[in-house]
């Protein structure tokens, strides 16, 4: 009866310790979920940032070359 008991009660702590170990991982599991979608939200921006210098860049240059041209117009006058 005593060995039947301790058997009982190891089985109750291991269940114990499966469901704990369930509900790790079930929270480790959203969470690396949300952190994915962070990661993916954050590339997005990082790309957009990217676009947005490389047009920024251009319109610089653009606005360079003509007020070099502008310089040189007015040079010849």
């Amino acid at each position: 009866m005593l060995l039947k008991k301790s058997t009982l009660q190891k089985e109750d702590k291991y269940e114990e310790e499966i469901k704990i170990l369930t509900d790790k991982l079930k929270e480790a599991e959203t969470r690396a979920e949300f952190a994915e979608r962070s990661v993916a939200k954050l590339e997005k921006t990082v790309d957009d940032l990217e676009d947005k210098l490389k047009c920024t860049k251009e319109e610089h240059l653009c606005t360079q070359r003509m007020l070099n041209q502008t310089l040189l117009d007015l040079n010849e006058m």
